[in-house]
């Protein structure tokens, strides 16, 4: 049975072992959901997400009514989650850069009613965490408040890529604001100022402002780039 630490990402590393040591072969069928929850000892939506992101490295295949079945082997035995553990923070910025300024300029086009009341439910988490100064609950937050974003682009793929980024962006975030005495209200502005224009459908000012929120992690960078790599926990 898995720890009950660590979960989504010791699911991925028990799946993908379990593939290349050749227990699960090319062409072969997982086991049922209510078989691996009960195996591993995890819920549905554990499952379930670990699932999607070997999916999404196409190291998997899910069959709608079918099941889901051994696609590839895992490259280098390597997926794209166990790929970030390794990264460096600068290197992770700089994916974060691509990722975010795009996304903000899709949310602008194609945000619905049911994405914008997600996106300031999570901005409401975020200002009430800032509020009890609860650094670990603020990073949560943070990092659901983007992945909030994501969904409101309506790109099924381009969100659930950024959730899976997300869990080294989380480590990120808490290595580069643990190196510094960071503006965290000058932070939460740029946050609502966001929110206002990807509202407002004002793609320009959105680049703007997620430029600037992303610069201001840039100013403490050079140190933490030298040295720093991730261990999503």
């Amino acid at each position: 049975m898995i720890k009950k630490q660590q979960l989504f990402d010791q699911v991925i590393e028990y799946l993908s072992n379990m593939i290349v040591s050749g227990a699960y072969k090319i062409g072969d069928k997982l086991p049922t959901e209510p078989q691996l929850m009960e195996e591993l000892g995890v819920g549905r939506s554990t499952l379930r997400e670990a699932i999607r992101a070997l999916a999404h490295n196409e190291i998997l295949d899910v069959r709608q009514g079918d099941g889901t079945y051994i696609r590839s082997l895992p490259t280098g035995g390597e997926t794209l989650v166990q790929r970030l553990r390794r990264a460096k923070v600068g290197e992770v910025q700089e994916v974060r850069r691509t990722l975010e300024l795009e996304i903000v300029k899709l949310a602008c086009l194609r945000h619905g009613k049911g994405h914008l009341q997600n996106i300031r439910k999570r901005l409401k988490e975020r200002r009430a965490a800032l509020a009890k100064a609860d650094m670990q609950a603020l990073l949560d937050a943070d990092v659901a408040f983007h992945c909030s974003l994501a969904e409101a682009t309506g790109n099924e793929v381009l969100a659930d890529l950024y959730k899976t980024f997300a869990l080294s962006l989380r480590q990120a975030l808490a290595t580069l604001w643990d190196a510094s005495d960071f503006e965290q209200s000058a932070m939460a502005i740029l946050h609502e100022e966001l929110v206002e224009a990807i509202t407002e459908g004002d793609a320009a000012r959105a680049s703007s402002i997620t430029t600037s929120l992303l610069d201001r992690h840039n100013l403490i960078l050079p140190d933490s780039k030298k040295s720093n790599k991730l261990i999503v926990n």
